[in-house]
């Protein structure tokens, strides 16, 4: 295997960086292409909505509402449930492997 002499080492390596840079500013371009087509091509749903809802709750802890809606579908939210809560009981002895 040939030596290279350290002119030969010196324009190597500034070829092998101008050749990262380039890749990187490439992939660069590349991702910002590729993500403003994807926005472009995908611009969502507008949610705006003019709603003007008056709700009441009764004494029994129903809530009923009243007033007009714009929008055409409704969806319900269910309600949240409270997080599992743990106990501890027993022994906590754990064994593991063997001899």
């Amino acid at each position: 295997m040939n030596s290279l002499t350290p002119t030969q080492r010196d324009r190597g390596l500034q070829r092998l960086r101008r050749l990262t840079f380039g890749a990187t500013a490439g992939a660069l371009v590349a991702v910002v292409g590729v993500s403003y087509a994807a926005a472009a091509s995908y611009a969502g749903k507008s949610a705006s909505s003019s709603t003007a809802l008056n709700t009441t709750t009764n004494d029994s802890g129903t809530t009923t509402s009243t007033g007009t809606s714009q929008s055409s579908t409704t969806t319900s939210v269910p309600a949240a449930t409270a997080a599992p809560t743990t106990g501890s009981s027993g022994s906590g002895t754990v064994t593991s492997g063997g001899s």
